[in-house]
């Protein structure tokens, strides 16, 4: 019986990876439906994890060799990286085509000219003409929090167009199907007074109406959240509003309240109305997906001893705290000692603290049997040579930073929610930031504990800037959530190691796509390409 050859996948502004493990985990019978041809990423860091998963793509089910699990279990970032070369010598032929298939490349930047980007794109589909094409341009513009630091949308953003690089590819190589990802700001996005998404959906059913020398088919653009009201006389689908084109993680089976544009198109020679997205039966919890993870400490950083004025501005004078268990233990017994004193938590029952190792702070790798048989995604997550657990390990906080996240969890552990910063002040004037923006109304979720009986709120990039809206549920840990945790969130399996830094770790997870929910989706484009070979 003749082996069904694996759908080829094009995937750009690829990050990290999400969409790609996605739909390079879903199998049609012992065999990947899917294999990513080329991915293309600008950042360095992001980049280098493309590659070393796109190594392990290269063996069977099962069969990566042991030298990439001794890769996730070095704790030395630099000798991690030698062990990665050397990985590459000993399996050579994997190696190419994993550098071969991960591309370091900016996407409209004219260092890359489209002939170079045509020629790679070309290459890697080696002539076929049934193919998928992925990826989410990037979103900063769109998005809520970007729009309000810089006021709007400024046209001269280059971000704001450069869902036009997407679009060039299909106007000149012509994808069966797309998959293309966004913000959910996209749908309110205006500029010069054109709503952004209306002008992206129409371009992207006629993709030669904006490069007009192309002769490049139409497409048919679907939700994968809702079914269309109806088909117009053009064979496209039609819908009631926007909105429809959202999708709701939480409603998907991924522990996470991630709302994102997702846009599927089809080629119109297909003739296919596709599936949507099947709901699960009830919201996944942050708890039942972290809390079998190692427990952790967090680092203990500076702390302010006074202050002064330099032209005229305020200024904090610093001390540095001993990181250790001892002094660590010592300030989280005074923080509960002093906050169980309020009246609101005198009732409250005194937390026995944990008793940490030497490694209570974590590390890049930790020796764990993780996940748990009750934890709802432990198939997913699961790698029994792995272990342990990589990419865990704690943050270092300034020491007034952790009585705001021990407060912040004490708090909504008793009251079922997070506290806004009047609720810090209302408490205690020292528990409000000495921030310019602490009273002026905006950010009044800065600290925000995440609830364990809830799906998490959005993993995004600006976890790698402080944490203070990832605090741990958990008063006895005190700290941020780690890069593995925000990962388990996103639902990267645990063998999915993300290189370089540990900031670079965090924006690499907050800008992925969850690849349990690519994965999904996975699932509904499979079957269109095997329904238009009957």
């Amino acid at each position: 019986m003749k082996v069904k050859e694996a759908i080829p996948i094009i995937d750009l502004f690829a990050g990290s990876g999400g969409l790609g493990e996605g739909f390079s985990s879903f199998y049609s019978g012992k065999n990947r439906a899917f294999d990513i041809k080329l991915s293309i990423e600008k950042d360095e860091n992001a980049h280098k994890t493309l590659q070393l998963r796109a190594f392990t793509r290269q063996f069977s089910n099962g069969g990566v060799p042991e030298d990439y699990y001794e890769v996730l279990r070095e704790k030395d970032l630099i000798k991690r990286e030698k062990l990665i070369s050397i990985l590459f010598e000993r399996y050579p032929k994997q190696a190419e085509k994993a550098k071969n298939e991960a591309w370091l490349c900016e996407l409209g930047k004219a260092d890359y000219p489209t002939d170079l980007i045509d020629k790679r794109i070309k290459e890697g589909l080696n002539g076929s003409s049934d193919w998928l094409l992925i990826g989410g341009p990037p979103c900063q513009a769109y998005s809520m929090a970007g729009r309000s630091r810089v006021g709007g949308i400024k046209e001269a953003d280059h971000r704001v167009f450069l869902y036009k690089e997407y679009l060039r590819v299909i106007a000149i190589h012509h994808p069966s199907v797309f998959v293309m990802e966004n913000v959910k700001g996209l749908l309110s996005a205006k500029v010069n007074g054109q709503m952004m998404f209306d002008c992206i959906l129409n371009d992207l059913q006629n993709p030669s109406s904006v490069f007009k020398k192309t002769k490049s088919p139409k497409y048919k653009v679907y939700s994968l959240s809702t079914e269309p009201k109806n088909i117009d006389s053009f064979g496209n689908p039609v819908y009631k509003d926007s909105r429809d084109f959202l999708i709701r993680t939480e409603l998907f089976n991924v522990p996470q309240k991630r709302h994102r544009v997702i846009l599927l198109g089809i080629r119109e020679d297909i003739q296919i109305i596709p599936n949507i997205l099947k709901k699960g039966s009830k919201e996944i919890s942050l708890k039942s997906i972290i809390s079998d993870l190692p427990q952790l400490r967090s680092g203990l950083g500076r702390s302010i001893i006074s202050y002064k004025t330099i032209d005229g501005k305020k200024k904090r004078v610093y001390k540095n705290e001993i990181d250790s268990y001892e002094n660590w233990k010592k300030n989280i017994s005074d923080f509960q000692t002093e906050i169980y004193s309020w009246k609101v938590f005198k009732s409250s029952k005194k937390l026995s603290l944990i008793k940490f190792s030497n490694e209570g702070i974590g590390s890049e790798f930790l020796k764990c049997k993780t996940p748990n048989n009750d934890n709802p995604l432990k198939d997913w997550y699961n790698d029994d040579r792995l272990g342990g657990v990589c990419n865990h390990q704690s943050r270092t906080h300034m020491l007034e930073d952790l009585k705001r996240y021990f407060f912040a969890s004490t708090y909504a552990e008793k009251n079922k929610r997070f506290p806004r910063l009047k609720d810090y002040e209302e408490h205690s004037v020292e528990l409000l930031p000495d921030h310019i923006s602490a009273k002026s109304g905006k950010f009044t979720d800065r600290f925000r504990v995440q609830m364990p009986d809830l799906a998490a709120t959005t993993i995004t990039s600006h976890i790698s800037k402080d944490g203070h809206y990832f605090i741990h549920y958990d008063p006895r840990q005190c700290r941020s959530l780690t890069v593995r945790e925000a990962a388990r969130i996103q639902t990267f399996p645990d063998n999915y190691l993300f290189c370089g830094p540990r900031t670079a770790q965090y924006h690499q997870v907050g800008n992925a796509v969850p690849p349990y929910l690519a994965f999904q989706i996975a699932e509904i484009v499979n079957k269109i390409f095997l329904n238009k070979k009957k």
